[in-house]
C-alpha cells in the first residue's frame, strides 16, 4: 500500500480511496449537510485512517471520565457521555477525529488559534497540529493531561530537531555537584532565585505537572510553590534535592545549566557563571560535570559521542535533539521570560477553564465538546460541573462559555458539540438550548446546527427494556452548534476552503 497525503502531508500512512459521492463532498471532504453520518464507510475508512497515526485518546481514563474526573455511575443515560469522547456506545472510544478534522477545515483558518475549554482527551489538540493550526486544551485531570502530551510527542514529535552545540560554552569550568560540596559550599544555590519574590524559579513543564503533584508539591501556573521558607520544598535541611535519582525530578532542574541561544546553539546559563561552583575546587568542563543534563538531552550513547568529540579538541558541532525534549527545553524557557510556545505541539493545561481561559491566546476557533452536567458525580472537587447542582452547573457553563468567546477574535466561528441529558425524573433538561442562549448572551449567533449520527453500539441490547420501562427512545445523534462572531463573510474570507 502507498501513503494516503492529507493535505499534502504524509501523516496517515495509509492509502485511502474515498468514494466520493459527487463532486460537492470530493470538494468539502463530505457534503456540508446538516446531517452527517458517522456510520457511512467512508467516515469509518477515515476515523480507521486517523486512528492508525497513533491517537490513543483513552489514555488518562481509568475508566470512563467526564469532566476529567472518573465515572462511578451512568444510570439514568441513553449512553455513556465521557468528557473529551462526546459519545460511548461501547468499550472506550475517542472523540471523533473525522468531525474534528470537518470543523476544523470548514470553520478554522490555516494555521488559525483554536482553543478548547473542555479538553479531555488527545485527539483534537493533535488532529489540530497535523492539520496546520494550532490549539489550547484546558482539563481538570492531571493523568489526562500528561497522557495528552504522551500522545502528542509521539505522534507529532517523532523527527529530532538538528541544533548547535557551542564547545567554547561547554568548556567552562566548574566544580562538580558532590553532595559534600553542596552541603558545605554551595548550598544548592542554583535552585534558587535572586529576583523571584517566592525565592525559587522552577518550572514544572505541563507535561510533567502530575506526577510532581503526586510527589507532593504545588504547582500554580506552570511554576513550583517554594515551602514556608522560600526553599524549593523537595529540599531536605542540607540543602539536596530529595528527588534526585528518581524519575519524579523535573526536567527543568535536572537540564538547568544548559539554555538554547536565539541561534538554536546550546550554551551554559549566564546566571551559572555567578555561582559559587564555577571556576572554583575540582574544576572540570561542563560537558562533564553537567553530564547528566547532557544525556536528559540527549541520551547517553549521543552525549558519549559529544564528550569525546570536545575531548580531542572538538569545536562547534551540530547534534540532533529528540524533538520532546528540545520542546519542553523552549518552553519552560519561554515560561520564564513569560512568553508562550504553543506552535510546534498541542499546548494543555491542568486546571479549571473557568481560572485558565484569561491566559488563553487569542482563538481564530473555538471547538469543545462540554461535561453533562451533573448527570454523573465523579469526585469532590468543588471546581468540577458534575459535582454541582444544575442550576450552579449552567451558571458556571455560561461563564466559562462567556470567557471563550472573550477571547474569539471578531469574524470567526465557534462549535460545540452537546447532547440532551435527562435529569432524576427521566426529563431531558434542555442542555442544547441552554448552549445555545449562553453563546447568544455573549453576542453570537447561532449560524448552523448539525446532526452528528452516531454509532448504535449497545443500544439495541438495551432499548427493550429503557423503552418499555418508561418509553425512552434511544439516544443515536448529537448537536453540532455554530455560531458566528461578527459578520459571515468576513470570516468565510479569513478561511478560503481549498482541499484538492
Amino acid at each position: 500500500m502507498g501513503k494516503f497525503e492529507l493535505y499534502g502531508k504524509n501523516i496517515i500512512g495509509e492509502e485511502i480511496k474515498p468514494n466520493y459521492k459527487g463532486i460537492i463532498s470530493k470538494k468539502f471532504i463530505i457534503s456540508p449537510f446538516t446531517t452527517l453520518n458517522t456510520r457511512e464507510g467512508f467516515w469509518q475508512e477515515r476515523k480507521k485512517a486517523w486512528v492508525k497515526i497513533g491517537i490513543k485518546s483513552e489514555l488518562g481514563r481509568e475508566g470512563e471520565r467526564h469532566s476529567g474526573v472518573l465515572h462511578k455511575s451512568s444510570s439514568g443515560t441513553d449512553g455513556k457521555y465521557i468528557k473529551g469522547d462526546c459519545w460511548r456506545g461501547s468499550g472506550n472510544s475517542i472523540f471523533d477525529p473525522v468531525l474534528t478534522e470537518l470543523m476544523y477545515t470548514w470553520f478554522c483558518p490555516k494555521y488559525g488559534q483554536i482553543i478548547d475549554p473542555f479538553a479531555g482527551g488527545s485527539v483534537r489538540g493533535i488532529i489540530a497540529h497535523a492539520l496546520d493550526k494550532k490549539y489550547w486544551g484546558c482539563d481538570l485531570s492531571g493523568e489526562q493531561i500528561e497522557a495528552n502530551y504522551e500522545q502528542a510527542f509521539e505522534i507529532l514529535g517523532r523527527d529530532p530537531i538538528k541544533i548547535k552545540i557551542s564547545s567554547a560554552s561547554l568548556r567552562q569550568l566548574f566544580n562538580g555537584c558532590k553532595s559534600t560540596y553542596i552541603k558545605d559550599i554551595c548550598h544548592a544555590k542554583c535552585c534558587e532565585s535572586s529576583t523571584m519574590p517566592d525565592g525559587v524559579l522552577i518550572i514544572i513543564h505541563p507535561s510533567e505537572e502530575n506526577k510532581i503533584i503526586n510527589a507532593g508539591g504545588k504547582v500554580i501556573d506552570g511554576f513550583l510553590q517554594p515551602s514556608k521558607n522560600k526553599k524549593c520544598i523537595f529540599k531536605d535541611n542540607n540543602n539536596l534535592c530529595i528527588l534526585h535519582e528518581t524519575n519524579n525530578k523535573p526536567f527543568g532542574c535536572i537540564a538547568s545549566p544548559f539554555t538554547l541561544n536565539k541561534n538554536n546553539t546550546l550554551i551554559i546559563r549566564n546566571r551559572y557563571r555567578l555561582l559559587k561552583c564555577y571556576n572554583d575546587g575540582n574544576k572540570k568542563p561542563a560537558y562533564i560535570v553537567f553530564k547528566k543534563s547532557l544525556e536528559l538531552l540527549f541520551g547517553k550513547a549521543l552525549t558519549e559521542k559529544l564528550i569525546k568529540h570536545l575531548d580531542t579538541g572538538g569545536k562547534d558541532v551540530l547534534i540532533k535533539m529528540p524533538f520532546k525534549n528540545y520542546q519542553i527545553l523552549c518552553d519552560n524557557d519561554n515560561k520564564k521570560h513569560n512568553k508562550i510556545n504553543i506552535d510546534k505541539i498541542p499546548f494543555w493545561v491542568i486546571g479549571d477553564s473557568f481560572d485558565k481561559l484569561e491566559q488563553a491566546p487569542d482563538a481564530d476557533f473555538i471547538f469543545s465538546c462540554p461535561p453533562y452536567g451533573n448527570l454523573e458525580v465523579y469526585g469532590d472537587d468543588p471546581r468540577d460541573l458534575s459535582n454541582m447542582t444544575h442550576t450552579d452547573f449552567i451558571i458556571k457553563y455560561k461563564r466559562i462559555i462567556e470567557k471563550a468567546c472573550n477571547k474569539l477574535k471578531d469574524n470567526s466561528f465557534a462549535c460545540f458539540v452537546v447532547g440532551d441529558f435527562r435529569d432524576k425524573n427521566g426529563n431531558y433538561n434542555n442542555f442544547v438550548s441552554d448552549t445555545i442562549n449562553a453563546f447568544r448572551e455573549c453576542g453570537l449567533h447561532l449560524y448552523n446546527e448539525a446532526i452528528l449520527i452516531t454509532a448504535i453500539g449497545s443500544l439495541p441490547i438495551r432499548i427493550t427494556r429503557q423503552f418499555e420501562a418508561g418509553r425512552k427512545m434511544g439516544k443515536t445523534h448529537q448537536n453540532i452548534l455554530i455560531f458566528l462572531k461578527g459578520d459571515a463573510k468576513k470570516a468565510t474570507e479569513k478561511i478560503k476552503i481549498k482541499l484538492f
